[in-house]
């Protein structure tokens, strides 16, 4: 073996060697546990252990309650549906044809996740009023506003593939729209069902845009009986059988995505060849059209036009009476974000460098596969029981938006501290260099720009929270998703609130367009 080789081995075995790291990801193991098994074990305790099933058998006495899971269940698979047929079909116009004006697109079809899926209700009850209710309806919003689930994904696989498999299928015969179903569509399966599972989660735990458009689901009616009673034992039966069914449809689906093989034999960097639109040119440019007017133009017009109604003055003074709730909102959301990106830099490091710790970022994600109205009750009931003095005060829900939302932390940080080799930091170890002036120096400095798109996806989705804001936020203590809720379900659509949820879209779209155009700046052209 060579020196070098020497040197480099004996730097990997000391960074596995136990001892800060051990305990640091002991740490964080524990953590993990007692933020997320332990609100789930007080509901099953509460739920199950305590009362046994007998609240599940009296609420499927009062309401038909296979019937709520089925109808469930339905607007999960229609809202995935309407997604996939809106996502695929724009990505693929993106990557692989000649659509005019497509860097433009790009940079464009992302951006309706600044709309939360309950503003985008809240829009669409104002255009199209009670005909809207049902689950047709909120399928229609919940597929509109997460279609960029698939777009992101099923974008990014077409660009990575291989075109020689393309190439090949056209010169054996095959005809473009053969191609693209016998070939392009297999290759993109795990693209498709790993995005097809998280839309379909989202909209089996959805609650703002179900509770706006009178869909009778088991996040509503958990809210409602914890709003109209004290009793615990049958809204936490009913988060144990939500949790149980959610955590089984994850497995299922991971299960049937582990399963799959999907090779590309070689590799390329070469683009594949556009494909010609010609005379279906036009189609193209008229469907991206028509679905950035529903999930973008139409809802920002909507909701500036409602806001004008109030007036110059009134819309000042309206804003100005606001101006606490735009600070809970702020501050908690950076708070849950900065919280989320150092605990999931910390379990990034364990796993990529130390090969430690995978357990923990398994156990955050049962808690972004539980619904907010699941996770925010156990976490009350629980901190209750554990730590009083948590317990009614802002910081209980920054934790609730840590443990809700670190998964996309984590996910960013991992994807950072892999694409840097660790051969930079051993070097600058086999010099003399201490661990932490390391990290400082060498390592932060290049997985800083991963790290701030992990920090700002989490500011996002805690700013746009409503289901555990409403039962985690202590008395008096409301934020901007809470307030147009409230104005909403007390009086419907009406200016104040869409003057609200202009702000919110504000509050997040502002600093993604500045991150997406410091992302996209060196490819985006006219």
């Amino acid at each position: 073996m060579r020196q070098s080789d020497r040197g480099v081995t004996s730097a990997r075995l000391r960074l596995s060697r136990p001892g800060i790291p051990s305990t640091v990801g002991l740490l964080l193991g524990l953590g993990a546990a007692v933020a997320v098994l332990g609100p789930l074990g007080f509901l099953t305790w509460q739920g199950l252990i305590h009362e046994g099933l007998a609240p599940l058998t009296r609420l499927a006495r009062q309401m038909n309650l296979v019937l709520v899971i089925g109808q469930v269940a339905l607007l999960a698979t229609l809202t995935t549906a309407w997604a996939i047929a809106l996502g695929v079909p724009l990505a693929f116009l993106t990557a692989r044809a000649d659509l005019r004006g497509k860097n433009l697109v790009r940079w464009l079809a992302p951006l309706p996740l600044a709309v939360p899926p309950y503003i985008g209700a809240l829009v669409y009850q104002i255009v199209v009023g009670r005909p809207l209710y049902g689950v047709l309806g909120a399928a229609f919003v919940l597929g509109l506003f997460t279609y960029p689930y698939v777009y992101l994904l099923v974008g990014a696989a077409l660009e990575r593939s291989n075109p020689a498999l393309e190439e090949a299928a056209r010169a054996a015969g095959l005809r473009p729209h053969q191609v693209i179903f016998r070939v392009t569509l297999p290759l993109l399966r795990p693209a498709l069902l790993a995005s097809g599972l998280m839309v379909f989660l989202y909209g089996w735990a959805d609650f703002g845009v179900v509770s706006l458009l009178r869909v009778r689901t088991l996040t509503t009616i958990i809210y409602d009986y914890v709003q109209g009673t004290m009793d615990w034992a049958l809204p936490a039966g009913l988060s144990v059988l939500l949790s149980a069914l959610t955590i089984l449809i994850l497995f299922v689906q991971i299960s049937t995505l582990g399963r799959g093989s999907y090779t590309q034999i070689g590799s390329s960097t070469r683009s594949p060849r556009a494909l010609s639109l010609g005379r279906w040119q036009w189609v193209g440019i008229g469907y991206t059209a028509l679905v950035l007017c529903l999930a973008l133009a139409l809802p920002v017009g909507v909701l500036l036009a409602q806001a004008t109604r109030l007036g110059p003055r009134t819309l000042a003074l309206f804003l100005a009476g606001q101006s606490p709730f735009f600070w809970n909102s702020l501050w908690t959301a950076m708070a849950g974000a900065t919280l989320a990106i150092l605990t999931a830099l910390a379990v990034g490091w364990l796993e990529e460098r130390r090969r430690q710790g995978f357990g923990i970022s398994h156990l955050f994600q049962v808690g972004y596969a539980i619904p907010g109205t699941v996770l925010g009750l156990g976490m009350l009931g629980f901190f209750h029981a554990i730590a009083p003095w948590l317990y009614a005060t802002p910081l209980i829900l920054v934790l609730g938006y840590l443990v809700l939302y670190i998964t996309p932390a984590c996910q960013a940080s991992k994807a950072a501290l892999a694409q840097l080799h660790p051969s930079l930091e051993e070097v600058a170890r086999g010099l003399g260099q201490r661990p932490i002036p390391i990290f400082f120096k060498i390592t932060l400095p290049l997985i800083r720009p991963g790290l701030v798109g992990g920090w700002l996806l989490v500011f996002i989705l805690c700013a746009r929270e409503l289901a555990a804001t409403l039962i985690l936020r202590p008395a008096g203590f409301d934020t901007i998703p809470v307030r147009i809720w409230i104005y909403t379900m007390d009086v419907g659509p009406e200016p104040r609130a869409a003057t609200l949820a202009l702000a919110l879209v504000a509050l997040i779209a502002i600093p993604w367009l500045v991150f997406l155009a410091s992302q996209t700046r060196a490819r985006f052209s006219w």
